[in-house]
């Protein structure tokens, strides 16, 4: 069939009802061929000088009558060819034709010609959900073999509503043939589907759904406990993640409980030494696990509490007195983690305070041969335990000795 300048656009019809002229000749030798959405008519032309052209009649797949509908109108006794556009593929379509003279009547209509559009491609054929990536899907598909294929339309749904498909994105090229659905959530289960533009507009059924889920959150490690009485740090340790492809933890702490949380460390092992200056300090803490995408599991509703070692109890200073120009003080031991006692000793020298330490005193009693006549000097005692951790000061005590012209 010659397709050149058939006349693929429906004229305005007629609206006036015809009149059947039987002299008029009939069309025959009518063929047909198609394409998915189109159907082309050939016959034989009639140059009778009677015929001003041809009317086409069609009858679609679902119509409710089987009357005929005039389609188009051709005004050329010459012509031989149409083109029917916008059809539905897969479908089977009646067509019969009259020609017409110059005072609108018509031939009887020729003997009908079924004409069946191709059916519509199918989507592709293969179509996979690449799961457990993070925060995200990867949809792969065989680019479709039919080079009318220009591209692909990606839909979703939810495992909550499967009925309930969307457009998620348009594909161009008919190589391409993956999409990476971005922006998800943590272990969210989601369906999708392909279909296959085509050169012309036309859209293909859909591919069969394939499910997937993006990948949760790891598990957070378990039996997280804190030392309580280390000096100038608190030793972490806890158990691993169940997640298998955990690469290290994140410690977090907070000075309250309920109070916000900070980084303090990523640590590669299961324990942590959290140094701190402070002596009794107490924290709270929290410990995550990351995997080797990055994803971090959820922190744990309850924290772990702990603290340094506490300083020692002051001594108690038991006696002060005055032994000639001396001063010897003596003191008791609150607890037992003495290893080592320091005296402060103190005094005004009129224009300021001048501090003095005594340190590395070993025993329970100090003397003190430097004092001056005229002078007050507090002393007071602090403990020092194996550790350098410093006792709080005791009670201070006050020793003088008089000038010569005081006694």
């Amino acid at each position: 069939m010659i397709a050149t300048g058939c006349s693929t656009k429906t004229p305005v019809l007629n609206n006036k009802a015809p009149q059947v002229r039987q002299d008029l000749p009939v069309v025959d030798s009518i063929r047909g061929i198609s394409s998915m959405t189109t159907v082309g008519l050939e016959w034989r032309m009639v140059p009778d000088l009677r015929v001003e052209g041809y009317r086409i009649y069609r009858k679609d797949p679902d119509a409710k009558t089987m009357k005929l509908k005039q389609v188009a109108e051709i005004k050329d006794r010459y012509s031989s060819h149409f083109v029917d556009t916008g059809l539905k593929p897969g479908s089977t379509y009646v067509y019969q034709m009259a020609t017409f003279d110059e005072n609108g009547n018509v031939s009887p209509q020729s003997s009908p010609v079924q004409v069946r559009t191709m059916p519509m491609i199918h989507s592709v054929s293969f179509v996979r959900a690449i799961t457990d990536l993070p925060n995200r899907i990867k949809i792969i598909w065989r680019p479709h073999q039919d080079f009318r294929v220009v591209g692909y339309i990606v839909e979703r749904a939810s495992v909550s509503h499967p009925e309930k498909w969307e457009k998620e994105a348009t594909i161009k090229h008919r190589l391409s043939a993956e999409y990476i659905d971005k922006t998800l959530g943590d272990g969210e289960v989601y369906m999708y589907r392909v279909r296959c533009k085509l050169c012309n507009g036309e859209i293909t059924d859909p591919s069969e759904p394939v499910k997937a889920i993006t990948k949760p959150l790891p598990m957070p490690p378990s039996e997280i406990k804190a030392s309580m009485n280390l000096p100038k740090r608190v030793h972490l340790t806890w158990k691993p993640s169940a997640t298998s492809d955990v690469v290290y933890y994140k410690v977090y702490r907070a000075p309250f409980a309920m109070g916000f949380y900070s980084y303090r460390a990523k640590v590669d092992g299961t324990a942590f030494d959290d140094h701190v200056e402070d002596d009794g300090a107490t924290y709270y803490y929290k410990v995550t696990a990351v995997d080797k995408d990055g994803l971090e599991s959820p922190m744990p509703d309850s924290p772990v509490v702990g603290s340094t070692l506490g300083k020692p109890l002051a001594p108690t200073v038991t006696s002060a007195m005055l032994q000639g120009n001396r001063a010897v003080i003596s003191w008791a031991p609150v607890d037992t983690r003495a290893d080592h006692y320091r005296v402060i000793r103190t005094y005004w020298n009129g224009l300021s305070k001048v501090k003095k330490s005594f340190t590395n005193i070993r025993g329970t009693t100090f003397t003190d041969t430097t004092m001056m006549p005229g002078i007050k000097y507090t002393y007071t005692v602090l403990e020092v335990d194996p550790n350098g951790i410093v006792s709080d000061p005791s009670r201070s005590v006050e020793l003088y000795i008089p000038k010569p012209d005081e006694q």
